[in-house]
């Protein structure tokens, strides 16, 4: 059965005006959706579309530049091969499975529309009422004439700046009491339309689900600290881009906690990490979309972390999309059984993956070992500081170990600058005390690169103790040659470096 299921945009959350959407189930009637404002790109702070739906059988979607008149169109990721229809200024196309796509208008990528069509499905605990769900109703702002509020950057929370009147807010202390006398089990939803946490910050307890149902916008963090098994999902938004830069917050921050799961909620403009993992076990994300536009602003960062899966998410961030960190801040330890399966990562700065910068230089280093890239379309890689190049990278600081990583089915679009490899025992002096301690057993398997004009990639031990060893590559395209040497690839092999093969 062909199902379409549209969400509306609270009022108060600033609106999109460069797309004109309508979706229509097979044979169903058009329905008109709209689409929200997001900030992209610490460089220029450009302003994209957002759009989120779910959909089951087929879906057609028509789509309107009311920017600009259309002279090209581009829909990405290229693996997907849509194909699309054009009568004017308006394209339209099908789908008939799940897809999260960059709608791109006369090659413009700060201006594009994000269209994230999900698949409906209902969660488990959707039910509204039983003893252990807290159920919150959502609001909306009342005078829209202070919704710009909600997209400035203020010293506080939007309660400083504008009345709030209509808006449903929620004191986290009070919230967090409640589940606690729950106990197991319990269930916070917040249903559609807008919320505000006092504060910006909720923690969550253990034993805690957390629901953001489609249509919902909340304001505030989700932090997890000394906590387990706690689950965030949904289909809503969380939103912070009302905050300065100094606040430093995470879309969802879990640290020193275990057996948690994120899956299916959009994180908006948050002023640090879209999500931050440090000394975490046993860790699922899952169809999560994240936006970010400040500096520092990773998409996931993982430091000291053990069984972590990242399946099917969306990341375009103003630096690294994904990184695997060691010792870093007040996080211990090692880092491995790291899977990375089914993403697109969309680097407007720095790295889109980016493995080994940090460890514990004090007491040696740690190590950084299995860790799976699969399945992953890359969509841009800009950075203009030549100490950080590197669409697939391995940089071994700190005194850290680094074996055992397979890149598996990559396929990587055109970018504006970088590199597509870089593998090193490194010192980067900005943020090791020491180099790092040794590379080894790295695998990159039907890799496919169609850009050009790229830096050279670059593989390059540190000394005669620090040395990377044993890289091999298999079924790598670039430009559509099979590369057989490293000469084929653009690929200088430094000092250092001992068994480099391809096939």
């Amino acid at each position: 059965m062909d199902r379409l299921k549209l969400y509306a945009v609270p009022q108060g959350i600033v609106k999109s005006q460069d797309f004109k959407i309508r979706l229509r189930a097979r044979g169903g009637e058009w329905q008109e959706t709209e689409a929200y404002l997001v900030r992209v790109d610490m460089h220029t702070v450009s302003e994209v579309s957002f759009v989120y739906f779910d959909f089951s059988g087929g879906v057609e979607c028509e789509i309107t530049s009311l920017r600009c008149g259309i002279e090209t169109v581009d829909i990405r990721p290229a693996s997907k091969q849509i194909r699309f229809r054009r009568k004017g200024d308006t394209i339209s196309f099908f789908l008939l499975e799940p897809a999260k796509l960059s709608i791109e208008i006369n090659g413009d990528r700060l201006h594009n529309l994000h269209l994230m069509a999900g698949e409906a499905k209902v969660y488990l605990n959707s039910v509204r009422n039983g003893g252990k769900r807290i159920y919150l109703e959502g609001g909306k702002l009342a005078h829209l004439e202070e919704a710009w509020a909600l997209r400035a950057e203020n010293e506080n929370g939007p309660e400083d700046v504008i009345s709030m009147e209509g808006v449903s807010i929620h004191d986290p202390a009070e919230l967090s009491e409640q589940l606690k006398k729950i106990g197991k089990g319990a269930v916070l939803c917040f249903g559609a339309g807008l919320h505000y946490i006092k504060g910006s910050v909720f923690d969550v307890p253990s034993h805690v689900q957390i629901e953001i149902e489609g249509g919902a916008v909340v304001l505030g963090s989700f932090r997890i600290t000394n906590e387990q098994y706690v689950s965030i999902m949904g289909r809503g938004i969380i939103y912070l881009g009302y905050l300065k830069k100094e606040s430093y917050l995470r879309g969802v921050d879990i640290n020193n906690s275990a057996h948690v799961l994120v899956e299916g909620v959009t994180i908006l403009n948050p002023t640090h990490n879209i999500i931050c993992l440090g000394s975490v076990y046993d860790i699922v994300i899952e169809d999560v979309r994240g936006f970010a536009h400040m500096g520092w602003s990773v998409g996931i960062n993982m430091m000291a972390c053990e069984n972590v899966l990242i399946k099917d998410v969306f990341l375009r961030s103003s630096d690294d999309c994904i990184t695997v960190y060691g010792r870093r801040y007040e996080y211990l330890g090692d880092s491995g059984n790291v899977q990375v399966k089914g993403c697109i990562l969309w680097a407007d700065v720095a790295h889109p993956t980016n493995i080994g910068t940090h460890g514990d230089s004090g007491n040696g280093g740690n190590t950084i070992e299995n860790v799976l890239f699969e399945d992953i379309d890359i969509l841009e890689h800009h950075e203009l500081q030549d100490d950080y190049l590197g669409c697939l990278c391995i940089n071994a600081g700190d005194g850290n170990t680094i074996r055992n990583i397979t890149y598996r089915n990559i396929r990587v679009e055109p970018f504006e600058r970088g590199k597509l490899f870089d593998i090193q025992v490194k010192w980067n002096k900005r943020y090791n005390p020491i180099p790092g301690n040794l590379v080894e057993h790295i695998l990159f398997e039907n890799i496919r690169y169609t850009g050009d004009g790229e830096v050279t990639s670059e593989i390059c031990g540190f000394d005669k103790e620090r040395k990377v060893v044993d890289v091999k590559f298999k079924e790598l395209y670039v430009r559509g040659k099979h590369i057989t040497c490293p000469e084929e690839g653009n690929l200088h092999i430094g000092e250092f470096v001992e068994k480099v093969e391809f096939e």
